[in-house]
C-alpha cells in the first residue's frame, strides 16, 4: 500500500477518539447547564414560598404564636411542593417575639448530570418577616381629630363613638393641629374641615400630647362627616375580614376608612375627665365609619375598628407595641 494512504488512515484513527471525547464533554456541559438552571429555578421557588410563609405568619402574631405558626405552615404548603422540609420559629427583631422565620429545603433532582453520578442537590431558602407598629403618621386627609382610649373597643365589632360637649365618657374630639401652622385647631370650623378633609392634620406620633377640642363640636361633627361621605357603603365594600379578624383593604380610596389616634391620659389612666384634660398618643387604629346620628348636643359616630397590616408610605414604623387593633405593617427583614 502506498505510504500516503497509510498516513491518512493513521490520522483518521486518531481523530475519532478526540471527537468522541469532545462529544461526551459537550454532553456533560449541556447537562450541567440544564440541571443547574433547574436547580436555580427550584431554589427561587423555595425562597418565594418561604417569603410568603413568613409574611403570612407574622401577620397573625397579634393573635398568638400558635395561629401564626399554623398560618405560616399553611401558606408554605400552598406555595411549596410535597416533600419540602420546613422549620418555622418565633424570633425577635425590634421587640420580643415580633418575627417569624421560615427555613425550607428541597431535594432537586438531576437528570443529564446522572451520567457523572450526580443525582441531585439540596436547595434551600430562608426568610424572616417582622410585624411593626405605626408610631407616626402623616395625614393625607384620613386622620380624624378624634381619640379612642386604649382597651375600650373590640376589633371587628361595631363601635359607637360619642361626640358631646359635656366631657362625658367617650367624648372623643381632640384638638389636633393642622397644616396651617401646626399649633392646634382654632375652633369648630377647623375641626369640621379636618373631618371633611379640606384641612390636613399635621404629622402625629406616639408620645405626642394633645388637649380636647373646645367649642361646639356635635354639629360640626355631623356636618364634617356629611361633607366627607355623601353616600355610605357597607364595610365589606371597603375591607374584607379574613381569618382571626385581620382585614385587607379592597377600596383604599374610600373616605369611610380613616385613622384614629389611640390615646391614654398623661398619667396612664383611660378615663375621660373632660375640661382641660391632656391625653397622650400611644398608637393608631383604622376605623370604617358607617353612620353618624344625633343632634346639636350629642352625636354618635358608628363604625368598626379593623386590624390592617399594610405598607403605607405615610406611616412611620417602630417596634411592635401589641396594642389590640393597632395599625401595623409586616415586612421582610431578612
Amino acid at each position: 500500500m502506498p505510504k500516503p494512504v497509510r498516513e491518512r488512515r493513521s490520522q483518521a484513527g486518531q481523530t475519532l477518539p478526540l471527537v468522541m471525547f469532545f462529544m461526551v464533554a459537550l454532553l456533560g456541559v449541556a447537562g450541567l447547564v440544564i440541571d443547574v438552571g433547574g436547580w436555580y429555578l427550584q431554589k427561587r421557588q423555595v425562597q418565594a414560598a418561604a417569603d410568603a410563609s413568613a409574611l403570612a405568619g407574622a401577620n397573625q402574631l397579634p393573635v398568638g404564636w400558635s395561629t401564626a405558626r399554623s398560618t405560616a405552615q399553611t401558606e408554605y404548603t400552598n406555595n411549596g411542593k410535597a416533600g419540602d422540609s420546613t422549620a418555622i420559629t418565633n424570633t425577635t427583631d425590634l421587640a420580643a417575639n415580633d418575627s417569624v422565620t421560615v427555613s425550607a429545603s428541597r431535594v432537586a433532582p438531576g437528570y443529564l448530570t446522572r451520567v457523572f453520578g450526580l443525582s441531585g442537590v439540596t436547595v434551600s431558602g430562608s426568610a424572616t418577616a417582622t410585624i411593626e407598629s405605626v408610631v407616626g403618621y402623616a395625614s393625607t386627609g384620613n386622620v380624624m381629630p378624634w381619640g379612642i382610649m386604649r382597651g375600650s373597643y373590640t376589633v371587628g365589632s361595631s363601635y359607637s363613638m360619642k361626640i358631646a360637649n359635656d366631657g362625658s365618657s367617650q367624648s372623643g374630639a381632640l384638638d389636633v393641629p393642622y397644616e396651617g401652622g401646626c399649633s392646634g385647631a382654632s375652633g369648630s370650623n377647623d375641626y369640621r374641615q379636618l373631618i371633611n378633609g379640606n384641612e390636613i392634620a399635621c404629622p402625629l406620633s406616639v408620645g405626642q400630647t394633645l388637649g380636647l377640642q373646645s367649642g361646639s363640636i356635635p354639629g360640626p361633627t355631623t356636618q364634617g362627616i356629611t361633607d366627607r361621605i355623601p353616600n355610605f357603603q357597607s364595610p365589606d365594600q371597603i375591607v374584607t375580614i379574613g381569618a382571626n379578624g385581620t382585614a385587607t383593604i379592597i377600596n383604599s380610596s374610600s373616605k369611610q376608612l380613616v385613622l384614629i389616634p389611640i390615646i391614654e391620659n398623661t398619667d396612664g389612666t383611660t378615663n375621660w375627665t373632660g375640661g382641660s384634660m391632656q391625653v397622650r398618643i400611644v398608637g393608631f387604629a383604622w376605623f370604617v365609619i358607617t353612620s353618624v346620628t344625633g343632634n346639636g348636643q350629642r352625636v354618635t359616630v358608628t363604625g368598626e375598628f379593623v386590624s390592617i397590616a399594610s405598607s403605607d408610605g405615610n406611616a412611620t414604623l417602630g417596634a411592635y407595641t401589641g396594642l389590640p387593633g393597632g395599625a401595623t405593617s409586616v415586612e421582610l427583614t431578612k
